[in-house]
């Protein structure tokens, strides 16, 4: 029975103990410091995003890595035909609507033998070269002097293509009028015009 009432009084000691020195640290606590916990915390101001141009500029150009330039339907389409006659040919037109959305390298393996030149949103060309003459100088031809000979030529005087016959006509045989309008060039709209323009240079030879 000792025994168990020094272990009951050596409780009721610790209590009391430590009751004392809870309602200690609790009385030098100041008022306001108690209270602290009851107040909802003071409102954070609130953070809007202000864009500014520099990271508008920053957000597009992210936007233009995710995205590559592609076909839209206000893309102008050029293509550029260079003939083994030297002269080229080009046809602009809208984009045509199977290229919409294509990227450059969609609408490089789609155009074969075409090659792109240049490839924007606003204009791609597109380039080629054929063998023979264009087509606008296998429409027209002159006759010009080559070599001191009467040559008819493909092409237009300002254009000149291949010669396309040579004649028996020497250009040394003319008068200086025909001789000037020989070297600048005499067009010619069709067969009929060409045999008799060459009748009349022929009729200043002597043979």
């Amino acid at each position: 029975m000792d025994r168990r009432n020094k272990l009951l009084t050596v409780c009721l000691t610790l209590m009391l103990l430590s009751a004392g020195l809870s309602y200690a640290y609790l009385s030098l606590k100041a008022p306001g410091d108690l209270q602290k916990t009851d107040k909802n915390p003071p409102d954070l101001p609130k953070l809007e995003y202000q864009g500014n141009a520099s990271s508008r500029e920053l957000q597009q150009a992210t936007m233009e890595l995710g995205n590559p330039a592609k076909v839209r339907s206000f893309t102008e389409i050029l293509y550029r035909t260079v003939y083994e006659c030297g002269h080229e040919e080009a046809d602009r037109i809208p984009a045509p609507a199977e290229m919409i959305g294509l990227s450059r390298d969609d609408l490089a393996r789609q155009i074969e033998p075409w090659a792109v030149a240049e490839f924007s949103e606003n204009l791609i060309i597109l380039f080629q070269k054929r063998q023979g003459m264009s087509p606008s100088c296998l429409k027209t031809m002159h006759i010009g002097e080559k070599d001191g000979w009467v040559t008819v030529f493909y092409g237009t005087p300002d254009n000149r293509c291949r010669p396309k016959s040579a004649t028996r006509i020497r250009s040394s045989d003319l008068p200086p009028g025909e001789l000037d309008d020989l070297k600048a060039g005499i067009p010619i709209s069709g067969e009929e015009e060409l045999l008799r323009v060459l009748e009349a240079l022929a009729s200043w030879t002597d043979g």
